[in-house]
């Protein structure tokens, strides 16, 4: 996959055969209880132990969680935020809702084609929907979560519910992101526990290892917590038998990064 200068996205050969076709969406709504940064690398859960951050201290502890929006270029107000301690931190995790609200639209220089035989053009975009993650990954009828066609389309916020990372997984090792790699487990907020079966989640416990760690000093003023979303979302697609035609089912979540700088 490429993407030019003026944001047009090109693809090329098998989607089966495609390391990345990612991309940051216009508007990435996540909701977000905790932000921490960390001397040493979090336990994560298990299906009968909860994670373990007694390495970390909290920088946004929001008990009944605030929203962000991480469209690329955006600027937020965090509240909730308390001054780390002095120290050096190499990971950071973070304990989210489950939930990421996606609005994109996107051009390419392909013919894209609405899963189902519905209709098609040189953009997608993502249509007012939820599903489950588990749920939309049965492509069986005419897709409800986007629609391809000409540029006149308008896009809608698609609610993706991720329950699970592929069939009966619910837990993603180390990726790599910018700035560092991240882990995520799907875990309820009730016993801090990995999740066994779908439909059943409702927070995402993440863990990131920074590239460059956090250096927090006696002179330290400002903290800045920043979001990569560069791959935040991603085209859920298969071919569709023309040469570099695709059908397309879905524009999905993907991962984000975050950056934690002081001053």
């Amino acid at each position: 996959m490429s993407e030019d200068d003026d944001g047009v996205i090109t693809f090329t050969g098998s989607e089966s055969a495609m390391a990345d076709c990612a991309f940051a969406p216009d508007s990435y709504t996540v909701k977000i209880y905790k932000m921490a940064l960390c001397t040493t690398a979090p336990t994560r859960p298990t299906t009968s132990d909860t994670y373990d951050v007694s390495s970390c201290v909290d920088v946004i502890n929001s008990p009944d969680g605030q929203d962000v929006n991480l469209a690329a270029g955006s600027e937020m107000i965090l509240s909730d935020v308390t001054r780390p301690a002095n120290g050096s931190y190499s990971y950071g995790y973070i304990l989210m809702a489950n939930t990421f609200g996606i609005k994109a639209k996107k051009q390419f220089a392909n013919t894209m084609h609405t899963y189902g035989a519905g209709t098609s053009g040189n953009y997608c975009w993502t249509k007012d929907a939820t599903e489950h993650t588990s749920n939309s990954t049965d492509w069986d009828v005419t897709t409800t979560l986007v629609e391809c066609g000409s540029a006149g389309g308008t896009a809608g916020t698609y609610t993706e519910i991720l329950d699970l990372f592929d069939p009966a997984d619910y837990s993603e090792d180390a990726m790599a992101v910018t700035g560092g790699t991240i882990s995520a487990d799907l875990i309820t907020n009730s016993d801090g526990l990995l999740v066994t079966a779908d439909e059943t989640a409702d927070r995402l416990f993440g863990v990131q290892t920074f590239t460059t760690p956090v250096e927090v000093t006696s002179s330290s003023s400002v903290f800045t917590v920043s979001f990569g979303v560069n791959q935040a979302s991603s085209m859920w697609m298969e071919d569709e038998g023309s040469i570099d035609e695709y059908d397309v089912y879905a524009i999905g979540s993907g991962p984000f990064s975050t950056f934690m700088t002081v001053e």
